[in-house]
């Protein structure tokens, strides 16, 4: 099934994957898994309007309300749809994630929010400037279709309300149904501090948010010793279908160890530079010199070299890895 923004792709039975297509505001995927008595949605994307468009791709192949949504972590792209579900079952849907979460988007994604309303008109008037000066038609195009979108998406932040997890929990939250069982794990800190998995036994699905993805995963918020940890403990369970929040549905434990291993020699090889002395801009250059040549090939074709705004990947986490071994490698 085709849509604007999202391909609804069968995983196994009752189970879709809601593999976000390319915009210029970047959307995440969302796993879509029906319940005897209901519909659990993990992650509501980067804006109200695109969980609605994924709300009637939902209605479209079950007639099932959904009564549970599942925030993986804070970032924007992950919670800003949560009032769509709210709005489209009234009363009637509870939004799910670790206490750690929940009490980041309060303390830092609402701020985080505020700062990205006042950013976008700068971001606006750049790209109205860019079209005044590109003379490719082809590229004019291109400028003017998101600055369409800038302009839709700064009117929607406007106007939306965030939605907060109306359920916590530390650990673990399990829904029991007799036709599917569904785990949601926090199971250490990684990619955020309040990370959860969705995990499907019976099925032998993972849901990872951005702890596994086929991208290059931002690391700003991240605590990269920890993650490792976190990683093996997911690897311990029983799956093969991995849904992640960007990039397409993968299978087995193949990016689980990727990501494992490459944080491991990132943080190792970061280590070596600060004890050789290096700045951070020589460090910068030098774990990429050490890096590229063992994961650029691993990652799929370009996720090694992608950019995070205007900056490699590859330059963020590197800054992120020095920046914590300078501090205190125990303090994160």
């Amino acid at each position: 099934m085709k849509s604007l923004l999202f391909d609804l792709k069968p995983v196994v039975d009752g189970v879709w994957a809601a593999i976000a297509r390319p915009a210029y505001k970047v959307n995440c995927n969302a796993a879509v898994i029906t319940l005897d008595d209901g519909v659990l949605v993990v992650d509501t994307h980067s804006k109200p309007s695109a969980a609605r468009s994924l709300i009637d791709q939902i209605k479209a192949v079950t007639d099932k309300p959904v009564k549970w949504v599942v925030n993986t972590h804070f970032h924007w792209d992950h919670y800003y749809g949560n009032q769509a579900y709210t709005n489209a079952w009234p009363g009637g849907v509870e939004i799910i994630s670790s206490e750690a979460t929940r009490e980041s988007i309060q303390n830092r994604g609402i701020p985080r929010l505020k700062r990205k309303i006042v950013e976008l008109p700068n971001e606006i008037d750049k790209l109205k400037v860019d079209i005044a000066r590109v003379t490719d038609a082809k590229r004019k195009a291109e400028l003017q279709h998101n600055l369409r979108q800038a302009e839709e998406y700064l009117a929607e932040l406007k106007t939306m309300q965030v939605t907060l997890p109306t359920l916590t929990f530390d650990r673990n939250l399990i829904l029991y149904r007799p036709s599917r069982t569904v785990q949601i794990l926090w199971l250490g800190r990684a990619h955020t501090n309040g990370d959860v998995f969705v995990y499907l036994p019976k099925e032998k699905v993972i849901v990872t948010g951005d702890a596994v993805q086929s991208w290059m995963s931002y690391m700003g918020d991240s605590y990269p010793y920890d993650w490792v940890k976190t990683l093996e403990e997911a690897m311990k369970l029983d799956f093969e279908y991995v849904i992640g929040a960007h990039g397409e549905v993968m299978h087995g434990k193949t990016q689980f160890e990727l990501w494992r291993d490459y944080l491991v020699d990132l943080m190792e090889a970061t280590a070596e530079a600060i004890a050789a002395g290096e700045s951070m801009a020589e460090a910068e250059k030098s774990v990429d010199g050490k890096l590229r040549p063992r994961y650029e090939a691993r990652f799929p074709v370009g996720v090694y070299s992608q950019m995070h705004g205007t900056v490699p990947a590859v330059v963020v986490n590197v800054r992120k890895a020095y920046r914590i071994i300078i501090m205190d490698p125990t303090a994160v």
